[in-house]
């Protein structure tokens, strides 16, 4: 396997566990619990800069390569579909960021539009995740060569995980914090 794709799988398992994170945290704030705003805006600040700046450009530089290669139809789909779930995820997304930056600065938000708006997201990523996992990353792992894999690991060089990279971002100590205590209870 190419360090490009170890390094998507790996992206793949952080943004599950951080998921699953949220996932809680939108359970506490529905039933009336609790939930941690600032976690939750922590949480979407982190996902609409990482995943939505340089991972998934980084898969979509991954999907140009395997179509040079010339890929089968049933796989060209299966990308065009993944391109335009990109889009969308980013827009779901920046949309729950912002209701959450807003919970935290004070504004009011229904409780139930905060929560289906999370649930949406968490739900649509995941499964687009599992698509990737299960089809075109397959696919790129037969179809793509050393020279490809160097075009995508250069182009991303200099971006590094905020959180789960060598060095934590100073503004994501605290959710990088949280996950390790959450992970070590």
């Amino acid at each position: 396997m190419s360090t490009v794709m170890s390094e998507l799988r790996q992206d793949h398992s952080n943004v599950r566990e951080i998921l699953g994170l949220l996932s809680r945290q939108l359970d506490a704030v529905s039933d009336a619990s609790g939930g941690d705003f600032e976690l939750m805006r922590d949480i979407m600040i982190y996902m609409t800069r990482y995943p939505d700046h340089t991972h998934h450009p980084k898969e979509d530089l991954m999907f140009e390569r395997m179509r040079a290669r010339g890929v089968a139809p049933d796989t060209e789909a299966t990308i065009v579909k993944l391109l335009r779930e990109h889009v969308a995820l980013a827009e779901k997304g920046n949309l729950f960021r912002d209701m959450l930056i807003g919970v935290v600065d004070g504004a009011m938000v229904e409780r139930d539009t905060l929560v289906a708006s999370g649930r949406d997201y968490v739900e649509f990523l995941g499964y687009h995740a599992r698509l990737e996992d299960e089809t075109v990353f397959l696919e790129a792992e037969k179809l793509l060569d050393d020279a490809d894999w160097t075009v995508v690991r250069t182009a991303f060089e200099a971006q590094v995980d905020p959180i789960f990279g060598p060095v934590v971002a100073l503004e994501f100590d605290s959710l990088h914090d949280h996950i390790r205590n959450t992970a070590e209870s």
